[in-house]
C-alpha cells in the first residue's frame, strides 16, 4: 500500500531589524545560560564536499529545548529551501519553519543583513544539524558560520521572535508525487538517523543545478548511521521529451519525505516513487546500511562504484 502527500507549506519570514548581525538575535531573547564551544573544524571531515577553510562556532542557550523532530523538520525547510538557489550565488536572509512546528525557527543572519553565498549556507545547516544530533543540544543556540577566520553568515534556532516578521507560504512542486511504503517488518531505522539522512542527501545534492537532471544512481549514508538513502533514475530518465528527474525534482522528494516520516512518527524502511506530471521518474527507498545489496534498486557496478560489498 502506497501513500500519497500532497504540496506541503513551508513559512518563509523575512528579518526584521532584530537582526543586524550574526549574533544579534541572543541579545533580544531572555537572559540565560550560554554553554560556548571551539570551532567545529573536525566537523567538516563528514563530507567532502566541505572545505577545510569552513568553521563553525556555536552557543547554546539553556534550558530551552525544543523537540528533536520539530528541529529535524525545520532544517529540512531551510535547507531545502536553500539548496534550490544557485550554488555560486547568494541567498536572502530569511527564517524558515513548518507549519507542523512553529517553532523553532530556523534564522539566517549575515553582517549588515547582507544577501548570503549560498554555499555558506548549506554548509551550516548540514553542520548545524549535525552538531545538534550528536549532542543531544535541540536547544536553542547561536551559529557562527567563518570562513577562513572570518565571520560570514550565522545561523540560529529561535523560538517566536518578539518582532513581527513577513510570512509567505510557499508551497513544494504541485507537479511532483511522492507515494510512500513501508517494508522489511518493523525494522527500526532511528529518528535522528532518518532526519540526519535526508539534511546530508540535500547538502550533497545542493551544489548541482536545480534544473539538471539526474541519469545515475545515488546512495547516500553518514558514517557511523544506519540508515542509507538510495535513488535511481527510471529508465526512461533518458527520455528525449520530459519530465525528467532533476536535482529540483529530488529536493522536493526529500523534503516530502520528511514530512511523511515525522506525520506518520514511523521510522523503518521505506521505498519512494516519484513521478512528475504523472510519468514516474525515480524509485527510491531509506534502508538499513546492511541491507543495501538486497535492494533491487542496484546492481552489482552500483554497489562497488559505492564501496559496499555485493550479495
Amino acid at each position: 500500500m502506497y501513500w500519497q502527500l500532497s504540496s506541503l507549506p513551508i513559512l518563509l519570514l523575512s528579518l526584521g531589524p532584530v537582526a543586524c548581525s550574526p549574533t544579534a538575535a541572543r541579545d533580544h531573547a531572555v537572559a540565560t545560560p550560554l554553554v560556548h564551544a571551539s570551532n567545529s573544524a573536525n566537523l567538516t571531515s563528514l563530507s567532502a564536499s566541505i572545505p577545510p577553510e569552513f568553521h563553525m562556532d556555536h552557543e547554546l542557550e539553556l534550558p530551552i529545548r525544543f523537540p528533536p523532530e520539530a528541529c529535524f523538520l525545520n532544517i529540512v525547510a531551510a535547507l531545502g529551501d536553500v539548496a534550490l538557489h544557485d550554488f555560486t550565488g547568494k541567498v536572502h536572509i530569511t527564517s524558515y519553519r513548518t507549519t507542523r512546528f512553529p517553532e523553532p525557527f530556523i534564522r539566517m543572519n549575515s553582517p549588515g543583513l547582507k544577501d548570503v553565498d549560498t554555499k555558506f549556507m548549506v554548509w551550516g545547516l548540514f553542520l548545524m544539524a549535525f552538531y545538534i544530533h550528536t549532542h543531544d543540544a535541540f536547544q536553542m543556540g547561536f551559529f557562527s558560520l567563518q570562513w577562513k577566520g572570518a565571520e560570514v553568515a550565522g545561523l540560529g534556532i529561535a523560538g517566536t521572535p518578539r518582532l513581527a516578521d513577513t510570512a509567505a507560504v510557499t508551497p513544494l512542486n504541485a507537479g511532483v508525487k511522492v507515494e510512500f511504503a513501508f517494508y522489511g517488518g518493523p525494522l527500526v531505522l532511528g529518528k535522528g538517523s532518518v532526519f540526519m539522512t535526508i539534511i546530508m542527501s540535500l547538502q550533497e545534492v545542493a551544489p548541482q543545478a536545480a534544473a539538471d537532471p539526474i541519469y545515475e544512481t545515488i546512495i547516500n549514508y553518514l558514517p557511523n548511521e544506519p540508515t542509507a538513502f538510495i535513488v535511481t533514475p527510471s529508465r526512461r530518465a533518458r527520455r528525449s521529451r520530459g519530465p525528467y528527474f532533476t536535482n529540483a525534482v529530488l529536493i522536493d522528494a526529500l523534503a516530502r519525505t520528511a514530512e511523511f516520516f515525522s506525520a506518520s512518527n514511523i521510522y523503518r524502511q521505506l521505498e519512494l516513487n516519484i513521478s512528475v506530471g504523472g510519468v514516474k521518474v525515480a524509485q527510491a527507498a531509506f534502508v538499513q546500511r546492511r541491507n543495501l545489496q538486497a535492494l533491487n534498486l542496484l546492481n552489482a557496478t552500483d554497489l562497488q562504484e559505492h564501496g559496499l560489498q555485493t550479495a
